[in-house]
Parts: structure tokens; sequence; C-alpha cells
């Protein structure tokens, strides 16, 4: 998504280029959000690299970098054009998943490899904050401050730029306005921006909840008057998911038909958007808890090829798990809960675990707390309590290792 971090990864590529024996003058970097350009075509690629190369003279194979591309129609032709004379290597970015549609997709085949950047993970959020954790043997021993870290995590996000802010409010605020407009209100020319700032405010508000495009149309009705039009509520939700700002999570279920039909469950991409533009922190630390939970498990289902990310909810009971993550034939089940020690909190959340266990046939279950921590055995099903600070960290562990293999 914008303003995550994609760029200065980009820029962090081609330094290691550099450092291999590029010099400076073997990489073009085309910023297509640069106030200068008025007209952003497709002829101004074809004029911008032949002044590259008849004024700079690169020494060798350059590598093209191009910023935000879906400001530019046509761009995959530049980038296929130049490829397949093996010209140049490329790297695109963008902040709409237009660019990976399948017509790209088609004219790009077998060229493109897809990296998914998403705001800081926890692990790199504390380094961020000057504090290195490079072992799970490191996290025991920083519990405290990792503790204090997470609170400001859970409010703030990891935005890189919010993270080393002073005025990380503003700035969060200032995104969302920018994200709504250039990526969704102008690139889709949308006239009623009203109703796309409602929506959008509606999903922040309503982060983990189960939603229906019908249940929302129907509560934006008041008296006679009619609400948002089912199909312009269908429309901007793609749009708002297409930005990367929000993401739906679908009912498990071995009938895709039922996946399609069921409620979904919404999340968004950065938790700041959720604690400022949300209710007060204290009210909503709950969701935001299992907000950064489903953050973590996306970041799974963008690394693994065969994984999926759902929520399970029993047809008989009605009971639910939060979260339900299919990796191959392996599944979890992963229950999130700020305080267990509520009255019948455990009960409550252990009660769904136990029964989605026994129904997919696994033996084990997760829930993700605040800060409790604990293992225990319920129904013959293994449930481990685990802090939320351990398990984000451990999966970063765990992720790093399994790139390594």
């Amino acid at each position: 998504m914008r303003r995550c971090g994609k760029s200065f990864i980009a820029r962090q590529v081609s330094k290691l280029f550099i450092d291999a024996g590029y010099g400076k003058e073997d990489i073009l970097i085309i910023n297509l959000e640069d106030e200068k350009l008025i007209e952003r075509n497709y002829a101004l690629l074809l004029d911008a690299y032949a002044v590259y190369k008849r004024e700079i003279r690169p020494k060798r194979k350059p590598l093209i970098i191009i910023d935000e591309a879906q400001e530019v129609d046509g761009w995959e032709r530049f980038v296929r054009g130049i490829s397949e004379r093996n010209d140049a290597s490329f790297i695109i970015t963008g902040s709409s998943s237009a660019l990976l549609s399948s017509e790209y997709s088609t004219l790009l085949s077998g060229r493109h490899i897809t990296t998914n950047i998403m705001p800081l993970s926890f692990l790199e959020f504390a380094r961020f904050n000057g504090l290195e954790i490079g072992a799970v043997a490191d996290i025991s021993k920083n519990s405290d401050e990792l503790r204090r870290l997470l609170n400001q995590y859970l409010r703030y996000g990891g935005m890189p730029a919010v993270v080393l802010s002073k005025n990380k409010e503003e700035l969060l605020l200032s995104y969302f306005d920018t994200i709504l407009i250039k990526d969704v209100a102008n690139r889709y020319r949308i006239r009623n921006q009203d109703r796309l700032r409602f929506l959008a405010k509606f999903y922040l508000t309503n982060v983990s909840s189960q939603i229906t495009f019908n249940s929302i149309s129907n509560s934006t009705k008041e008296g006679k008057t009619k609400g948002m039009p089912v199909k312009t509520v269908q429309r901007f939700s793609e749009y708002l998911a297409s930005s990367y700002l929000f993401f739906f999570v679908k009912r498990f279920s071995f009938s895709v038909k039922e996946q399609e039909n069921s409620p979904r469950k919404v999340y968004s991409i950065d938790n700041g958007f959720v604690g400022v533009i949300g209710f007060n922190f204290t009210e909503i630390r709950g969701r935001l808890l299992e907000n950064l939970v489903a953050c973590e498990l996306l970041r799974k289902t963008n690394m693994g090829r065969n994984t999926e990310l759902h929520y399970w909810k029993s047809a008989a009971s009605e009971r639910e798990v939060d979260f339900i993550l299919k990796e191959g034939k392996k599944i979890s089940a992963i229950q999130v809960a700020y305080d267990v020690s509520a009255i019948n909190a455990k009960e409550r959340e252990v009660g769904g675990l136990t029964e989605c266990a026994k129904e997919l046939g696994i033996k084990n279950g997760l829930v993700v707390t605040h800060d409790y921590k604990s293992i225990e055995t319920v129904n013959g099903i293994m449930i481990e309590y685990m802090p939320i600070y351990e398990w984000v960290l451990k999966q970063e562990f765990q992720k790093q290792t399994t790139v390594g293999k």
C-alpha cells in the first residue's frame, strides 16, 4: 500500500546493485508521482528512456525502477518491449492491486516475480525503536520492553514514517485521505466521495466484524430515504481492497458456494488507521489485537503459495473461531482474546476452539492473548495461550527459517 516502504526497498535493491559493481549511471529511477510530470503516459516512459540512453549512456544493462506504475496506462507494454530485447531489468512498484490483474499478468507472463510489501512487522517495529531481537531466546529477556512497544504498535501500527514521527495521528489521517483520493476516488473516477469516505470509516470502526454488503446497505437507510445501493457498497469495497487499505476474510467451508455466500470479516492493513479513526483505544483494544493477528496471518498467506486464511463458525452452535490458517493439508485454529480473565471469556474462546478442532480433525488450538501464557487440555484438545508479542516474533523467526531453507 501507499507509504509502506516500497520505494525505499526498491532503492535498497539498487544499492545492492551498486555494491555489486554497477555504476550509478546504470540505474534509472522514474518516479511517476513527481509533481513536475504533467503528462503521464506511455510516450513519457519512451522519451525518458531514450534521453537516459542518449545522455547518461549506461555502461551495462541498466536497472530501471518505475515507481507508482499505476499512474501510467500502458506501462506494461513499455516494460515488455524493453525486456524482450533484453535491454534492461526492471523493478516496478505500485499502490493498486490492479497491477496484478490478469491482463498485466498475461502480458508479463513468465517475466516477473511479485512481492507484496506490508507495513512494518512487530520485529521490524522493535528494531526501528532501537530494540534488536535476534533470536527466540531474546524474547523472554526483553519481555518488559516488548510489552511497552506492543502497546504503541497496537495503537499506531507500523507505517515506517509514522513510527519515526512525533505527529503520528496527523500523519495517519493524511495517509488515509491520500489513499481515498488518489488510489480510489481519482483512479476509479468516483463522484460521490462522501459515500466512499463513509464506507471506509464504517469498516475502520468495525474491524473484526462479520459484514455483508446487504447489511451495510440496510444500515445506511434513514426512514424513507434509500440507503447506499448494494452494488455500490460491493464496488466501493472492491476499490478499497484494491488500494490495500482493507482485506476481507471468508468463512471456512469445504464448499466454495458456502464461502462466497457467508458474511466476511473485515480488517485494516495497519492498526494505525483503526486506532486513529476508530473509537477510544481502551474500548477497541480487543479489536486492535485481532486486527494485528489478522495482518500477521496475511503475511503468511502472502508468502505461501498454498496458504489460505479463513474464520470458522459452527452451523449448529453458532460458536466461532477467529482464524483458520490452512497451509496445504495442515490446519491451525487461532482465537484472539485480549483478556481471558473476564467472566466466561475463557470458556467462550475455548468452547469454539474445541468444537472447531473436533469438526476439522485437529488436536490443538491457540489462543493469542495480550499477556496471558499457559497450556491446558480441554476435552482432549491441547489449548495453548500465548502473549501476542511472543507469538508474532516467533512467527517472524519461523518465516526467516522457511525463507532460508
